[in-house]
């Protein structure tokens, strides 16, 4: 029921009367006073009203349609409309495979309104997905995507309350520690990639722990000889098969300082006189990009290109085949080894939390167990 309006006049004032049907189909009335004193202000006050319909009207279409919102359009939406101006290109991504690869596909879902969707249904989504062999941690990665989007729902005012808040998660994984070399089997490795196109990064990945996105993102323009430090500030990471450079890390802490050690000052000053050597004689064939870890050409390494040809390389070799993103855990314990604490080593790494670095490196870092359990056999025995 379209709203309808009259004039009256009370107390010497013009109001506006409304007739309308709320969202359960009953006749509502509610008047509003227009402040206009009635002699002279007729025409005033029908402007009023006319103004005041059509915003009553554009509520009430608002409202109708808001009613007949589809749950996965409106996530589609959410994921084109919202996050991707919020998350980096590559984060937005992994969220639209999570979406088109399995929300999106459980039939269930399929025709429901935002309205409609219950903890029950999303559930049995969950139930259904641990059934299909997906890992715990997988399962509540794809319930933190779904429950962003009703949170948005509900601050929109679409919905009352968010359904996902009511569902039993599945119990997280711990982690179990990922392989790290030895400080050893590093110096091996860094022989073996001697003269490689992995060699840069492989270098400062053993040396700082670098991620492969701030390895392959590193600049000559961050490296400052005369200050004796390095400023990780840059990133390239691979979405869709592109590479998108930018100029910020993964988090506020990840932009960190790290110092330029003697013998890696010493390696990166060589490394710039090969380039300049390859610049030299490829000429107009050379790329000057500006990136440290570079083709003979002077083309950026792709980072995909890092993942698998240090993995082929491993395979031909004595030492344990590792992910290149391992190198971080093995300087991890390169660092422990020589005695430096979980606090220190969170900043070497950029983690914005100490609790970050105890969970996913704690596996290297339990030395410290032994150096109390040492001090309480000097103090006591």
């Amino acid at each position: 029921m379209k709203a309808t309006g009259n004039l009256r006049i009370k107390r010497g004032i013009w109001q506006m009367v409304f007739e309308y049907q709320d969202a359960e189909g009953r006749r509502r009335q509610k008047s509003e006073s227009t402040g206009l004193p009635e002699k002279g202000n007729k025409r005033r006050a029908q402007q009023m009203l006319d103004k005041r319909l059509d915003e009553l009207s554009q509520q009430r279409t608002a409202a109708l349609e808001t009613q007949n919102v589809l749950f996965l359009p409106f996530m589609n939406s959410w994921l084109d409309d919202v996050m991707a101006h919020k998350i980096r290109a590559n984060t937005l991504s992994q969220y639209k495979l999570i979406f088109n690869g399995y929300i999106a596909k459980y039939e269930p879902f399929h025709g429901v309104k935002l309205q409609n969707i219950t903890p029950a249904l999303i559930q049995s989504f969950y139930n259904a997905e641990l059934n299909m062999g997906l890992s715990p941690n997988t399962v509540r990665k794809h319930h933190a995507n779904i429950h962003k989007c009703f949170d948005y729902a509900v601050r929109l005012g679409i919905i009352i309350s968010n359904p996902s808040v009511q569902v039993e998660l599945p119990s997280k994984q711990k982690y179990m520690g990922a392989k790290a070399f030895t400080p050893e089997q590093t110096k091996d490795l860094l022989q073996m990639f001697q003269g490689d196109p992995l060699e840069v990064p492989v270098y400062l990945t053993a040396t700082y722990g670098l991620r492969r996105s701030e390895v392959c993102g590193l600049r000559w323009d961050a490296v400052d000889f005369e200050a004796g430090i390095i400023h990780v500030r840059h990133t390239a990471v691979v979405d869709n098969g592109n590479i998108i450079y930018a100029d910020h890390t993964k988090t506020a802490t990840s932009n960190r300082l790290l110092p330029l050690t003697q013998n890696m000052r010493s390696y990166l000053l060589e490394i710039r006189k090969r380039q300049e050597a390859d610049k030299e004689l490829l000429g107009s064939y050379y790329t000057d990009s500006g990136y440290i870890c570079v083709q003979k050409d002077g083309t950026p390494i792709n980072p995909d290109f890092v993942t698998h040809h240090f993995q082929r390389k491993l395979k031909g070799s004595k030492l344990p085949v590792i992910r290149f993103h391992d190198l971080r855990h093995s300087a991890v314990y390169a660092l422990r080894k020589g005695g430096c604490d979980a606090k220190d080593i969170q900043a070497w790494l950029g983690h914005s939390d100490i609790t970050t670095t105890l969970n996913v490196y704690g596996h290297v870092l339990n030395g410290d167990m032994d150096k109390l359990g040492q001090v309480m056999d000097r103090m006591l025995f």
